[in-house]
């Protein structure tokens, strides 16, 4: 027969710990010892520097930005002195020694020209009241005269030109800096479309029967200088058309030519 089971035994003290495998850990890449970190290294040099590279492509332009507001209006700013331009034109303003506000004074003088019965130039000047004179010759026996220029109005029948027969004509040289071209409009007292009027007048030369002159344009507002004696050098009369090669109407036989002096 089977005895008994007898009492369990009294459990045993644990054993020693075994000792580390090292080799075995390492193979399996396995840390060991946490050991602290060691001291910084130090700085290593510099190196060479390097070549340049090439530049790179431009680059695609972007697209244009939206357009900005429209900013407010600034304030007018100060009028400038008025330059005068490298350009212009000179004229002559008959029966006046001023020129007009749109004009400036180059000189003043006196009408003059041809006597009336005598040949040589036909076209009036402007002659200046201080002349000069290069080596002068007298006694020359063939030579033209000038002769100082009379208003020969005959009548008084014209208001502005009362009391003015035989007197002699002052005239100004004048200067426009911002036009260039100037132009005599004969019959008419204004100016075309554009163009500003230095001054208008009368249209006025020699008589018919006497030698030719230039026609000029004598200012309304005119002048009178010297004395009424007749001094039979040349002389400015009064222009009227003639029906035929003319067509009457709008001209008309009894009816002096006015005329503009014009500039552009």
């Amino acid at each position: 027969m089977k005895g008994a089971k007898g009492d369990q035994g009294d459990k045993g003290d644990p054993g020693p710990r075994g000792s580390p495998q090292l080799t075995s850990q390492r193979m399996k890449g396995e840390k060991v010892n946490n050991g602290e970190p060691g001291p910084r290294g130090l700085k290593g040099e510099m190196g060479h520097q390097g070549m340049k590279g090439d530049k790179g492509e431009k680059g695609s332009s972007g697209l244009p930005g939206p357009t900005g507001l429209t900013g407010p209006k600034g304030a007018t700013g100060q009028k400038g002195d008025r330059e005068e331009s490298n350009g212009g034109t000179v004229y002559v303003r008959w029966g006046h020694d001023e020129c007009p506000s749109t004009a400036q004074l180059v000189y003043s003088g006196r009408a003059g020209g041809p006597n009336w019965n005598h040949g040589g130039a036909s076209n009036p000047q402007c002659l200046p009241l201080d002349p000069n004179y290069l080596s002068p010759i007298s006694g020359q026996e063939r030579r033209a005269i000038m002769y100082g220029a009379e208003y020969y109005t005959l009548t008084n029948s014209y208001s502005h030109f009362h009391g003015r027969q035989h007197y002699e004509v002052p005239c100004a040289v004048c200067y426009v800096t911002q036009r260039s071209t100037v132009y005599m409009v004969p019959a008419k007292y204004t100016c075309p479309s554009g163009w500003t009027r230095e001054y208008y007048g009368y249209l006025m030369c020699e008589e018919h029967v006497h030698h030719p002159t230039q026609f000029t344009c004598i200012d309304i507002a005119f002048k009178s200088v010297g004395s009424s004696a007749d001094q039979d050098g040349m002389e400015f009369f009064f222009v009227e058309g003639r029906c035929g090669t003319l067509p009457c109407p709008p001209y008309d036989n009894t009816r002096e030519l006015s005329c503009a002096v014009c500039t552009k």
